[in-house]
């Protein structure tokens, strides 16, 4: 009886995790959400967050199993992603990641977990006493308000902290790309592709409040979710828009930052679905819209800090080439040199994942003022 009900089990199991590959594929929707639906549809007992996150071993491993057996069943590929560890990725985006030089992409998997204060809403102090005798361990990293969680008792997500957006949860990479922009007071600031808005949260509770920013993109759906997200974290001075970043309905500012929409390649490590997503065509086309993004923004004559949550030289390195003379040097750290093929290689920077635990990120700061 209970071999049958263990093989019961593992059916049920295998049917789940195969109706949530099919939603990310098919819907390019995010795998817990995926995962969320398939849970509920077939009513599974299992613990919840124990069985995501078997969900995501087996998409890491599905890579490899999935090329090695093209022509296995959906169902068939899962089980063997069940039974061993044989962590790939396609081979399309080993081909572009030869840059790296890695001998097991498995590394780029690697993530760390760090959180931002917001200080727009509480003491920096005041907000890492109340974790850490919630039983949270936090290490500072690079900046008074941004800290590494070494150990989580539960989700930060459920913590009344962050429900009160008194603390986010924002990548190290994704923080050094405002810190890159060095927003100041009374700064008129153009964000291109600012939804969600946790950077433009930043650029305000770096500059409490006192530069200007006017934050676009081009869908209403997420401007209205960073709408309430500002509300939520005490920002203001700011405005929304709706627009389309080829073609920038706004001309009078001091400087722009651009959050390209991107592959989110580099977020492989948080979420290894990403390229059931993707294929090499979407990246081809994104590079495209990433060109024309820069090139309109250039028309402004205004610093410029260009960045993708990306691992392609083809939404990087190579992006920026052309405005090689307007580049300026971001660091002196050779861990962070972005990748040797490029001329511009020495003057950007780069956030790898098995380097640094952080998001993939390119960041690059042009000045198109000279």
């Amino acid at each position: 009886m209970k071999i049958h009900n263990d093989f019961s089990h593992m059916n049920r199991k295998i049917e789940a995790f195969s109706l949530a590959i099919d939603l990310i594929k098919k819907m390019k929707i995010q795998p817990e959400k995926a995962f969320d639906i398939s849970f509920r549809k077939l009513k599974l007992k299992d613990n919840r967050e124990t069985l995501y996150q078997e969900f995501l071993r087996v998409i890491k491993n599905y890579y490899y199993y999935s090329e090695l057996y093209p022509d296995k069943k959906i169902e068939e590929i899962i089980a063997y992603s069940l039974k061993e560890d044989k962590i790939a990725l396609p081979q399309w985006v080993k081909e572009r990641l030869s840059y790296i030089k890695l001998d097991d992409f498995s590394k780029l998997f690697h993530k760390k977990t760090w959180i931002r204060v917001n200080t727009l809403k509480v003491n920096v102090k005041e907000a890492i006493s109340s974790l850490m005798k919630k039983g949270f361990e936090l290490v500072r990293d690079d900046f008074d308000f941004l800290f590494q969680v070494t150990r989580s008792p539960f989700r930060i997500s459920k913590t009344e902290e962050f429900q009160k957006g008194e603390i986010v949860i924002q990548d190290k990479a994704s923080v050094y790309v405002v810190r890159i922009l060095d927003p100041k007071p009374y700064e008129r600031i153009l964000e291109v592709g600012s939804a969600p808005g946790m950077k433009t949260s930043l650029i305000q509770q770096l500059t409490n409040n006192k530069a200007y920013v006017i934050a676009l993109d081009i869908s209403e759906k997420r401007i209205q979710v960073q709408r309430e997200l500002m509300e939520k974290m005490g920002v203001e001075n700011y405005e929304l828009i709706v627009a389309d970043g080829e073609n920038l309905p706004i001309k009078e500012v001091d400087k722009i930052l651009i959050d390209a929409p991107c592959s989110n390649s580099g977020t492989i490590n948080a979420d290894p679905s990403v390229f059931l997503r993707l294929n090499k065509n979407d990246v081809i086309k994104l590079s495209r819209l990433q060109k024309e993004i820069l090139r309109e923004a250039s028309k402004l004559r205004k610093p410029v800090v260009y960045s993708t949550c990306s691992l392609f030289p083809e939404e990087g390195e190579k992006i920026v080439e052309k405005y090689s003379d307007y580049l300026v040097k971001l660091t002196n750290d050779p861990t962070h040199y972005g990748y040797m093929r490029s001329k511009v290689w020495l003057r950007v920077m780069r956030f790898y994942p098995h380097i640094h635990g952080t998001e993939g990120f390119f960041i690059s700061k042009l000045d198109f003022s000279k």
